[in-house]
């Protein structure tokens, strides 16, 4: 970088000052200057727009007063001859002059029977569609209508007033066109001229073009929403003046006035290189007068400068030409200004320093001498990192002498094979972030204020030395560190004995951290309890207790979070535990999580010794898992996946049970075989899917007719069994029979339609029918296919002694 005298700087800041100030003046002026008269421009164009918007609204509304007043003079015999009334549109020239493509009359059903002047070729056709049409006779009133498209591929725009017959009623409409492409009281305003090169043009709120100086714009809508947003702000009711660019394409001011007779938006144009010339003049000037005046001001500040600093530069040149040493020559003093007063001062701050100097070279002088008969190795650096001082005692600890160090920053060539920081660089740098990387042992010192300790083994002469390093700063009358001061101890009988002792100690402990370790990274709780209380537990344990850390539980009562129907439990446990030397047995509990939820798991108690007190271990594991899927594996070899009836497993166990309680109390009961009729025919004609939906229905309507106590089951394919217990005389099972065949007369509801299935039924009662299982069940069987035989949808009762009561339900299935 370039070095710059104080002459040149005073000069730049100077010019700076006058160049910002002058500059900033002229740019605020002209940026007032450019804002109100960009308002003013703004404003006035937005007069002339509004004045002609009023007298365009006045134009508008004198056309529309003029037809409404041909209107009202129509006779109403006129409406029924056309030939007259073709002669009265012709005669009423007042007419043709405002509306430029002519005038016509529609009949009430729209239909166009005359046109005026000469227009004959739409006579008798149908505009009833037309909004202005439908619009006048809706409302009878008067109507202006948007810009449409004509039948001849022109853009027009239709005025309409109702025709009154003497009843009030309207008999037709006489309607007057506008061609926005021809000359007429609309398209005049696009001749019109803001400025030199603006102009006026029209159009509405569906973005369509009405008057525009360039016809051909005519035909093309203003941009979509969202490309301008001024135009956007207008169509939604904004009256105003802003800039953008045109349908024109040209940049430039725009001001906007609403129609206040057709809702119509009347705009003024100007480019912006015309409306703002005064500004670009303007911004010329000002820029061609700072470039004028500022070489001006950089030549008077110039010299202005140099007459200043002259005194300065000279005091500057002859402080650079001055050597060091014990003696200094004051200076002669320039001038009594500020100037002669910095001579003065540095005079008198020369000869302090001299004489500091002077004191500072013998305490130098004192402290080597000190630091040479030390009988402690040590060495001292200065801010630079180079060695000053090298005594003795470190000459004959490392074998390096002084001649080799001092002056040099390689203090680290005593102790290292390459280069590295000393704890006294360190110190003096201020990294002591860095001693981590440096040192694997290290401290503050306990003796020295802000010093610092490290010990490790170095090889000093061909031997191993541990060697205790002790590192001070040095710092000047203002706190400022000059130097560090490092010292040194060879512990390295000490240190031995100390390693023998620590790997003893790292033995034990390494075993006590490998237990640790597995106890936290077991998946079972793990925890001990002292006096029932927790004094240490896994995360595992805190997890499954629901606390989000081990911290929580310290001190708190295992027995708080043992559900109190396990209460018991577990107080065994823990007294079987305590009393013997042997674990309590495992068993099911319930836990209580830290939310008051419970959790299935196995826990164990067995005596255990910490930190030298007696205590207990236990572990305890999550088997809601494992209770959950012996639940499900039990559900699905006891019931049936389809109906969620019992199967034929549970059946036989449930039949067994029943059978022991009817002989223990004496009682009847009934086994009920049943088998559902037409079943085949659901399945071949609808599939088994719709099959399989009638066996849940029909097995959902067994469980309606049977009690609570009874239950119903699922032998295979459409054969169930029902279990009757606790009868009180046979009429009870021939009831449930009856009430089961009333229930499959109603029809299944299969894929939309209506299937009939029927059941046939076959009973046996205890203990008419025998004691045992199979026999049972055959005997039923049979009474149902006796049943099935004999016209189906009926049930049977089976008689050892070979008779068959039935019962038939009258009425047989779909």
């Amino acid at each position: 970088m370039p070095r710059f005298s104080l002459k040149i700087k005073l000069a730049m800041v100077v010019f700076l000052l006058i160049g910002i100030v002058s500059t900033g003046v002229a740019g605020l002026g002209l940026m007032f200057f450019i804002k109100e008269f960009k308002a003013s421009m703004s404003s006035r164009q937005y007069s002339v727009v509004t004045a002609m918007a009023a007298d365009l609204d006045d134009r508008i509304a004198s056309a529309q007063r003029e037809l409404v007043a041909v209107a009202m003079s129509i006779p109403p015999s006129l409406v029924t001859d056309p030939q007259r009334l073709q002669h009265f549109l012709d005669s009423r020239l007042d007419l043709h002059q405002v509306f430029s493509d002519g005038t016509g009359f529609y009949s009430p059903e729209g239909i166009l029977l005359a046109s005026a002047p000469g227009q004959t070729l739409f006579i008798g056709k149908d505009f009833s569609s037309r909004e202005y049409i439908t619009r006048t006779l809706g409302s009878a009133k008067p109507f202006i209508s948007e810009p449409l498209i004509s039948a001849r591929g022109r853009l027009l725009v239709v005025f309409t007033a109702p025709v009154l017959g003497t009843d009030g009623n309207i008999i037709g409409v006489l309607g007057g066109r506008v061609e926005l492409a021809e000359e007429n009281f609309l398209s005049r305003l696009g001749h019109l001229k803001v400025g030199d090169g603006g102009n006026f043009f029209l159009f509405n709120e569906q973005r369509h073009m009405i008057v525009h100086p360039n016809r051909d714009r005519l035909a093309f809508p203003l941009p979509p929403p969202g490309k301008q947003e001024l135009l956007d702000r207008v169509i939604g009711g904004y009256e105003g003046s802003g800039e953008m660019v045109g349908p024109s394409g040209v940049a430039g001011i725009y001001s906007f006035k609403r129609l206040q007779s057709t809702g119509w938006i009347l705009a003024a144009e100007r480019p912006l290189v015309e409306a703002y010339e005064p500004i670009y003049r303007a911004r010329s000037l000002v820029l061609y007068s700072l470039a004028a005046l500022l070489p001006v001001a950089l030549i008077f500040v110039w010299l202005f400068v140099g007459r200043l600093t002259s005194p300065l530069l000279a005091f500057a040149a002859r402080v650079r030409g001055m050597k060091g040493g014990t003696s200094f020559e004051p200076m002669p003093v320039p001038s009594r200004d500020e100037i002669g007063e910095l001579v003065q001062a540095f005079n008198a701050m020369m000869q302090e320093l001299t004489g500091q100097r002077r004191r500072l070279e013998r305490e130098k002088s004192f402290a080597v001498q000190l630091l040479q008969h030390s009988a402690l190795p040590c060495f001292v650096i200065d801010a630079e990192h180079r060695v000053i001082a090298w005594n003795k005692a470190i000459e004959e600890l490392t074998g390096v002498g002084a001649d080799d160090q001092v002056g040099r920053a390689e203090a680290w060539r005593a102790f290292y094979p390459e280069k590295r920081r000393m704890l006294a660089d360190v110190v003096v740098d201020g990294t002591l972030q860095d001693m981590a990387d440096l040192y694997s042992c290290y401290a503050d010192s306990e003796l020295i204020p802000e010093g610092l300790r490290a010990e490790g083994w170095y090889r000093l002469k061909g031997k191993q030395r541990y060697l205790c390093f002790d590192a001070a700063p040095i710092r000047d009358s203002e706190g400022n560190v000059v130097a560090a001061i490092q010292t040194l101890q060879d512990v390295t009988v000490k240190a031995k004995t100390e390693e023998r002792l620590t790997n003893m100690v790292a033995a034990i402990g390494e075993s006590e951290e490998r237990f640790r370790r597995l106890v936290e990274l077991s998946l079972d709780g793990i925890a001990i309890l002292v006096e029932r209380r927790f004094v240490f537990i896994n995360p595992a344990g805190s997890d499954l207790i629901g606390c989000q850390s081990p911290d929580q539980l310290m001190g708190r009562e295992m027995l708080e979070f043992i559900e109190r129907e396990s209460a018991q439990l577990f107080l065994e446990q823990v007294m079987y535990a305590e009393q013997g030397d042997a674990s309590a047995p495992w068993i099911e509990e319930r836990l209580l999580r830290n939310d008051r939820t419970s959790v299935e798991v196995e826990l164990g108690v067995g005596p255990f010794v910490y930190r030298g007190e007696r205590a207990l271990q236990v572990i305890f594991r999550d088997i809601t898992e494992r209770k959950l899927a012996k639940a499900r594996l039990e559900s699905l070899a006891h019931y049936d996946s389809l109906t969620s009836l019992p199967n034929r497993v549970l059946f036989f166990d449930r039949l067994r049970h029943a059978l022991s309680e009817a002989k223990r109390y004496r009682h009847a009961m009934a086994l009920m075989y049943l088998d559902l009729d037409c079943f085949k025919e659901i399945n071949d004609r609808f599939g088994h899917a719709a099959g399989d939906a009638v066996l849940m229905e029909a097995g959902q309507r067994l469980k309606d007719c049977v009690r609570a106590c009874d239950m119903v089951a699922r032998m295979g394919g459409d054969e169930f069994t029902i279990i009757l217990t606790k009868m009180a005389e046979q009429q009870d099972a021939a009831l449930v029979a009856e009430r089961i065949i009333q229930a499959f007369a109603r029809p299944f509801r299969v894929e939309g339609t209506q299937a009939g299935v029927g059941v046939s039924i076959g009973v046996c009662i205890y203990p008419e029918c025998g004691d045992e299982l199979d026999g049972m069940v055959r005997a039923a069987d049979g009474a149902m296919y006796r049943a099935k035989q004999e016209g189906k949808n009926a049930y049977r009762f089976h008689h050892p002694a070979g008779g068959e009561g039935s019962g038939v339900q009258e009425g047989v299935t779909a």
